[in-house]
C-alpha cells in the first residue's frame, strides 16, 4: 500500500500539470488575439468594445423610431443590452467558429496547441467583450438613474456562463461538420443567423407574446438564456415557458457531443486545408 501510495500521487501531480499546462496555453492565446484586434482597431482596446456597443445604441435607436413594445419592468437600455450582448456572445463562440481553426492553423506547429484551444480562446475574449459591454452599460444605467436593480446575482452569473458553454458546444459540432459537410458552412451562416436573431427575445418579451405562439420560439435555448437574466435582474419580470433547466440541459449536452465529435475527428481539423 505505502509503494502505489507515491506513484498515485505523481500521477495526479502529472494530470494537475498538464492541466495547469493547456490553461496557460489557452490564456496565452486570448492575450494574443485580443491584442492582434486591438491593434487592427483605430480606437486599440476601446475600439474592440465598441463594435457592440455600437450595434446596441443602433438598435436602441430604430426601437424607439419605430416604437416597438416592450416591457416596463426593466429599463429599456439594460433590456435590450441583455438580448443584443448574450446573442452575438453566442454567435461569436459557435457560429464564428467554422472559419476559426483555418485562420489559426499556424498556431498547430507547436505539438501542445490543438483546434479545442483555439476555440476556448476565442470564447475567453468574447466572454470578456460582451461581459464588459453588459457591466459598461449596467453601471452607466445605474448611475444615470440613481438606482442599483440586480436582483439575484447568482442566476444572472449562471446564466452567462452556460451560454459560453452552450455556444462552445455548438461552435465545436458545427466546426467538425463544417470541414466534413462544408455547405454547412453556408448554410449557418446564411439560414441559422436569421432563424437565431428572430427567435432569441431581443425585439419582444415572452411574457407579451400569446400562449400558442410560444413553442414556436421557446425550442430556442438561447431565448431561455436572455429571458433569465433578465428575470435574475429584476424577479418581477415573467418569465412563462423559460427554464433554467431545460438551458442547463441543451448546454451540457451541446458541449458534450461537441467534444466527442472533436476528439473523433482532430486529426481531420489538423491537417492542412
Amino acid at each position: 500500500m505505502s509503494n502505489m501510495q507515491p506513484g498515485i500521487v505523481e500521477r495526479i501531480q502529472s494530470t494537475f500539470d498538464r492541466l495547469w499546462l493547456q490553461i496557460r496555453i489557452c490564456l496565452a492565446l486570448s492575450e494574443t488575439e485580443f491584442a492582434l484586434r486591438a491593434e487592427k482597431g483605430a480606437f486599440g482596446v476601446w475600439g474592440v468594445l465598441f463594435e457592440p456597443l455600437a450595434l446596441i445604441l443602433t438598435l436602441l435607436g430604430l426601437r424607439i423610431l419605430i416604437r416597438l413594445k416592450s416591457t416596463d419592468l426593466l429599463n429599456p437600455v439594460i433590456w435590450l443590452a441583455v438580448g443584443v450582448a448574450l446573442l452575438y456572445m453566442f454567435r461569436k463562440i459557435g457560429i464564428k467558429a467554422l472559419t476559426g481553426v483555418s485562420k489559426r492553423q499556424k498556431f498547430f506547429f507547436y505539438r501542445r496547441i490543438r483546434p479545442l484551444d483555439t476555440l476556448l480562446a476565442s470564447a475567453l475574449i468574447e466572454a470578456r467583450i460582451h461581459g464588459t459591454v453588459l457591466f459598461i452599460i449596467f453601471i452607466g444605467v445605474s448611475f444615470w438613474s440613481w438606482q442599483v436593480k440586480l436582483d439575484d446575482p447568482a442566476l444572472v452569473l449562471v446564466d452567462f456562463l452556460l451560454t459560453i458553454i452552450l455556444g462552445l458546444g455548438v461552435g465545436i459540432s458545427a466546426l467538425v461538420i463544417g470541414h466534413r459537410i462544408p455547405i454547412v458552412k453556408t448554410l449557418t451562416k446564411f439560414g441559422i443567423n436569421r432563424l437565431l436573431l428572430w427567435t432569441s427575445g431581443i425585439f419582444y418579451a415572452t411574457y407579451t407574446l400569446p400562449g400558442p405562439i410560444r413553442p414556436f420560439v421557446t425550442w430556442n435555448p438561447l431565448l431561455h438564456s436572455v429571458e433569465l437574466m433578465r428575470h435574475g435582474i429584476n424577479l418581477a419580470y415573467p418569465i412563462p415557458g423559460i427554464s433554467l433547466q431545460y438551458l442547463f440541459v441543451c448546454s451540457s449536452v451541446s458541449c458534450g457531443f461537441g467534444l466527442l465529435f472533436y476528439f473523433l475527428n482532430e486529426a481531420l481539423l489538423l491537417a492542412d486545408d
